[in-house]
């Protein structure tokens, strides 16, 4: 059988692409774009059997009626984790020193309603009791470009100060002038933030992998970004579901042993550096499976709901498929 199937680069993905991981009896007519142009392809063809898409957009798509058309089910194999706003770049006249100094501050994000940018507001308050509120917010990205427009988004909560794009303007421009006095990017995609005169990284390596640590111990997840859809049809052959569950999962498993080989060519002690990244993220960074996935699902959702994207709480087990509900 043939699936056709669109993703963005993902290193947990390399086993599949170069055919070393393979799903008996499934070919793979793989499409790889930037997500960005991948979610807005998505929500207007929906060509796809089995895709990458954003989880918040997925979660608000799920649960309004005028998406249902789309057929869609997640699996819960989590592609990738939040890191874009770890790699704020600030304004050096702005007297921001740490995330603590956000408050009452101009912030610039590709879209107020990525994923990216939801968790970055879930941190800030869990961690320094900022509120959304507390920010003056602009978006990066024009609403034809956003996926949450697309989806019928809310604009923002009421008593948040959210400013669109002018024409012309970038984020970057602003923040090389002082008009806004820190930015994260999209991966140089169509929000591009680069290190200039007066504009450096907020955050040095280690100081982003300690606020990950604070987060983490302070409420126990990682944030997740992405997430694998797939249409709902194909739930009409389980073993074939089943197969694309556990071959995922299998070259996310790959992945990581070709890692810690490589890391024996330039670490000195690989081992050591491994057994690092597990004390704070577990042997597998990206756990499949809700029980390991559950608590972080519900505050991105809880987050969703307080901010009006959501008119009720959902249910966790709705957005995915049944067999996996135990996992």
């Amino acid at each position: 059988m043939r699936l056709n199937v669109a993703f963005s680069h993902n290193p947990r993905l390399q086993p599949l692409l170069d055919g070393s991981i393979q799903a008996e009896g499934i070919e793979f007519d793989w499409h790889l774009d930037h997500p960005t142009a991948l979610f807005l392809e998505h929500l207007k063809k929906n060509a796809y059997d089995a895709f990458e898409f954003s989880l918040s957009g997925y979660i608000v798509a799920k649960n309004r009626a005028a998406w249902s058309h789309l057929g869609w089910i997640a699996l819960p194999i989590f592609l990738s984790k939040t890191f874009w706003p770890l790699e704020i770049l600030v304004n050096d006249r702005s007297g921001i020193r740490t995330w603590i100094d956000l408050k009452e501050k101009r912030v610039g994000v590709p879209d107020f309603n990525m994923t990216a940018a939801i968790w970055l507001r879930v941190m800030l308050k869990q961690l320094y009791g900022i509120c959304p509120e507390d920010i003056t917010w602009l978006n990066g990205r024009r609403p034809s470009q956003r996926h949450s427009t697309l989806l019928g988004f809310n604009d923002h909560p009421s008593n948040v100060v959210l400013h669109e794009p002018e024409e012309g303007s970038s984020l970057n421009d602003l923040l090389m002038r002082g008009e806004i006095d820190a930015a994260f990017g999209d991966g140089a995609y169509m929000v591009p933030i680069y290190e200039q005169p007066y504009v450096s990284r907020l955050l040095s390596s280690e100081q982003a992998l300690q606020l990950l640590r604070d987060f983490m111990q302070q409420v126990g997840i990682t944030p997740v970004n992405h997430i694998l859809v797939i249409q709902e049809k194909l739930l009409e052959q389980p073993q074939l579901v089943h197969l694309l569950y556990d071959t995922f999962e299998t070259a996310k498993q790959e992945a990581y042993r070709r890692a810690r080989q490589g890391a024996d060519a330039y670490l000195f002690l690989p081992d050591y550096a491994f057994t690092q990244q597990a004390t704070l993220f577990g042997e597998d960074p990206y756990p499949s499976g809700l029980a390991a996935n559950r608590k972080m699902l519900t505050m991105l959702s809880e987050q969703l709901y307080l901010e009006g994207q959501l008119s009720q709480h959902v249910s966790i087990e709705h957005l995915f498929a049944e067999f996996t509900w135990n996992t």
